[in-house]
Order: C-alpha cells, then structure tokens, then sequence
C-alpha cells in the first residue's frame, strides 16, 4: 500500500513537472517502473482528476483536481506566514539573547507584524504594527535585497531617503550598493542607520510564487549588537528565513544566490 502511494506521487510530480504532456512509455522510462503499473496508476490518478488525458495524443498532464487541492491547501492556516515565522523568532532570541522580529512588506514600507523579546532587561521594543522606511532599517532592506532588478530599481526611482541618524545610507547610488552587497551574502545590516545607538541583521522571506514579502530580524543595543557581532549572526538569521520560506511553498533560489556559499562567506567577512 505504501509503494503504491510513493509510486502514485511520483506520478504525479513528474507529470507537475514536464514542460508538456508525457506518453506512457516515457514516464516508464523516467520512474524506471513496470507498464502496467503505470497504466493502473494513471487510470486511478485521471479517475479521481488528478491526472488528464488528451484524447487526441494519448499524453497524460496534470488534472484540474491537482490545482483545486493545491489551491485550498495554500489557504490553509499551516501556510500562515506568522504560524511559520514564530519559531523561528523564538529559536532566533533564545540563540542570540536579542530581540528578533517578523517584518511584512506593505507597500513601500514595511509593518512589525510578531515580536519574541529579548531577555535582556536592557531591550529594544517596537511596537507591532508600526510602519518603517525600507531603506534604513534591516528588515526593510532584506526585502530589498529579495526583489528582482525591476521592482528594485522602480523603488529607487521614487525613493527619497532622509538622513535619520550620521549613518544613514542617503544616496540612491549608496543604497543601491549596499542592497546588492545584502543579496550577495542573504541578509541585511542596519548599523545605527534610523536610530543611533540600535543594530539590527535581517534576511528575507519568500512566497511560493518567488516573491519577497517579509523578513525575519534581530535587533538590539549596539553596545551589545555590534555590527560585527551582527554581520557574525547574519548566517543564522539567514538560514531562519530560509526556512520561513522552504515551509511557504518556496523552491527558488534568492536574488544573488547563484554567487555561491564561498562568494556569501567572502561578503560576510
């Protein structure tokens, strides 16, 4: 029983898959599996919708069946974003001792949406919901660095960053810059950029569809979260969000990822 579900979903991925319709012969050839197993299975699979024919090839596709379950399994609330995210939040505070935070794109801003705190009596807290600039702060640029050249380039057009602090990133030539050095190496920095004296490292998030909508951050006193100590957690926050994202439906790879795991370690040195 349990082979023949293996051997069903097989079926079913490769025909996902392929580019176009496959004959029976080819996907025997591709699954390495008996004729007449794959005739039972496909009957069983276009039975239930799962599986199509086209009458005029004799090819089989993906049914319709497999789009309506795919579509009620994505409104699912173990595909809620905040649900994936909190764990990783708290695996995030309890390794680092800082605050780490779930930040949601909307719009040309980014919105705190969850918070684990640190516990540390000295802390920083921003308040959920509050809305931040996406130039000046690590969760904002984390999502930055997770948007394709053209919607990177259409946020720089209409962007007019303001100096918050000495430190702020303020030319479009800078800031674009420093987003390309975070897709490089998966995270972000904000080194005391919108208020002095704060120090945060964050990475993005994607969607199954590829696209950035969040990031995960830790954020804390820069006495303590110094922008080496970040740049040294920036990995692990990486991986985080990764995460996040693999459990979104994400199969893709980052903007920047095709530099490589050495190129990431040479940016994060």
């Amino acid at each position: 029983m349990v082979q023949s579900l293996d051997r069903a979903l097989d079926v079913l991925e490769t025909l996902a898959e392929a580019d176009e319709d496959l004959s029976v012969s080819q996907l025997t050839e591709r699954l390495g599996l008996p004729l007449g197993t794959v005739h039972r299975l496909l009957g069983s699979l276009a039975a239930r919708g799962y599986a199509a024919q086209d009458r005029a090839t004799r090819r089989y596709g993906p049914g319709p069946r497999l789009l309506e379950v795919a579509a009620r399994a994505a409104g699912s609330r173990r595909f809620s974003l905040a649900r994936v995210a909190i764990p990783s939040l708290q695996r995030l505070t309890d390794a680092t001792g800082e605050t780490s935070n779930l930040l949601l794109l909307q719009g040309r801003e980014a919105a705190y949406s969850e918070q684990v705190s640190s516990p540390h009596m000295v802390r920083l807290f921003t308040e959920v919901g509050q809305r931040v600039p996406l130039y000046c702060t690590g969760g904002g640029k984390a999502i930055l660095s997770g948007m394709g050249e053209r919607d990177l380039e259409a946020y720089l057009a209409e962007a007019a960053p303001r100096a918050w602090t000495p430190k702020t990133i303020s030319s479009l030539d800078g800031l674009r810059a420093d987003v390309q050095l975070s897709a490089r190496r998966g995270f972000a920095i904000d080194d005391e950029e919108r208020d002095l004296g704060v120090c945060c490292v964050a990475a993005p998030i994607f969607d199954r569809q590829g696209r950035c909508v969040a990031a995960l951050s830790i954020s804390g006193p820069s006495t303590r979260l110094s922008a080496a100590r970040a740049a040294g957690l920036g990995p692990m926050v990486r991986a985080e969000a990764d995460a996040c994202s693999a459990a979104m439906g994400f199969a893709g790879t980052r903007p920047g990822e095709p530099h490589g795991r050495a190129q990431q370690a040479s940016d994060t040195a």
